[in-house]
């Protein structure tokens, strides 16, 4: 997927009904932003800052040890609250 496009990878999330993890802070807000202005839901944005991939994956099983699918459906968060 990494030649996609961000609204193809959300499309592609979305399909398979996961969340997404990026550090793509604007266009992945707008993309957001988009999907609830046509009514489209997506099950999660999950944004961080570029850290070392074990920090990551911390917060990570943090923030999932923490809330259900249900709370991440349609919702921005931000990982490095999970710090």
């Amino acid at each position: 997927m990494l030649t996609k496009s961000d609204d193809e990878q959300l499309a592609f999330a979305c399909a398979e009904q996961r969340a997404i993890l990026t550090f793509n802070i604007r266009d992945f807000v707008a993309l957001h932003d988009a999907y609830r202005t046509a009514g489209k839901e997506h099950w999660g944005i999950i944004m961080s800052t570029r850290e070392p991939m074990g920090i990551l994956l911390r917060r990570l099983l943090r923030l999932l040890n923490s809330v259900s699918a249900d709370d991440l459906k349609n919702q921005i968060r931000w990982l490095n609250d999970y710090s």
